[in-house]
């Protein structure tokens, strides 16, 4: 309704670090506003559409069946085309045609497909199996992108390095934090998700946060009818609360590779 939307416009939201923290309020908020929004127009369309089907004589009904029989076949020739390219899974690079040249395989993989979501990560290090688990969940429900992992044990710079084309990745890449999610678009390298600082600092987030996280970056497609991950409900009721989910924009420089420096119990 019009007066709630007005209500919420007009709320400065402070997550309790003062002005710095500000802009993370306003963008929460207009997440929020999109979604409702979002929601509202989809219900206005669709209740046009059945108006406008209801007043169609037969041979506008026809044209419409036509129109969304072609648009169904052209779907389907899509879906089945990212499932030959490996899409719907979540898959290691580095096994491959290329004999195991994980770089090409890389860069073959980002020619290929528009969006490309991979996971850097080290049998060894133990949080690497929290996103393993994540991105096992949404390969399947978001064909528009590939989900991959490769694995960089042994590429560390102070131990003299070694991985292979790996270590190529790790260094053109920027990996530097172990996990680390990496979000490609249109063979651009748009963003990292280096360990789970913006994902609340914990392991415990849900995969809605992390999907959320992801479509932010125009890493998958998040659809209009979806919901808000709880933790940005939380934090929005909260208010004034800790600001612990940060959506950031990339950056940072080249450092040795290690795993993520949050604190967490070894059980």
């Amino acid at each position: 309704p019009l007066s709630v939307d007005l209500r919420i416009r007009k709320v400065k939201m402070d997550l309790g670090f003062g002005n710095s923290n500000q802009a993370m309020g306003e963008a929460a908020k207009a997440v929020i506003l999109a979604s409702t929004k979002a929601q509202e127009d989809a219900l206005d369309s669709e209740m046009q559409r059945y108006d406008d089907l209801l007043n169609s004589n037969d041979d506008t009904l026809e044209a419409i069946r036509e129109k969304r029989l072609a648009q169904m076949k052209k779907a389907q020739g899509q879906r089945t085309k990212w499932r030959e390219l490996g899409h719907g899974t979540y898959s290691p690079l580095g096994q491959g045609q290329h004999g195991g040249d994980v770089a090409k395989e890389f860069f073959d993989a980002a020619k290929k497909s528009e969006r490309l979501v991979v996971h850097f990560h080290r049998p060894s290090t133990r949080l690497c199996d929290v996103f393993h688990s994540h991105l096992e969940k949404l390969a399947p429900k978001h064909l528009e992108t590939r989900f991959v992992k490769i694995n960089v044990e042994g590429c560390d710079a102070s131990d003299g390095g070694g991985g292979g084309g790996a270590s190529f990745l790790v260094e053109k890449l920027g990996v530097v934090v172990m996990p680390t999610i990496l979000i490609v678009k249109d063979r651009k390298a748009v963003h990292h998700i280096r360990g789970f600082d913006e994902l609340g600092g914990t392991e415990d987030f849900s995969t809605n946060l992390l999907a959320h996280i992801i479509g932010a970056h125009d890493g998958i497609k998040r659809t209009d009818d979806e919901e808000m991950p709880e933790e940005l409900l939380e934090q929005e009721r909260s208010r004034g609360g800790v600001n612990s989910v940060r959506i950031r924009k990339a950056g940072g420089g080249r450092r040795t590779l290690r795993d993520s420096e949050q604190d967490y119990d070894e059980d």
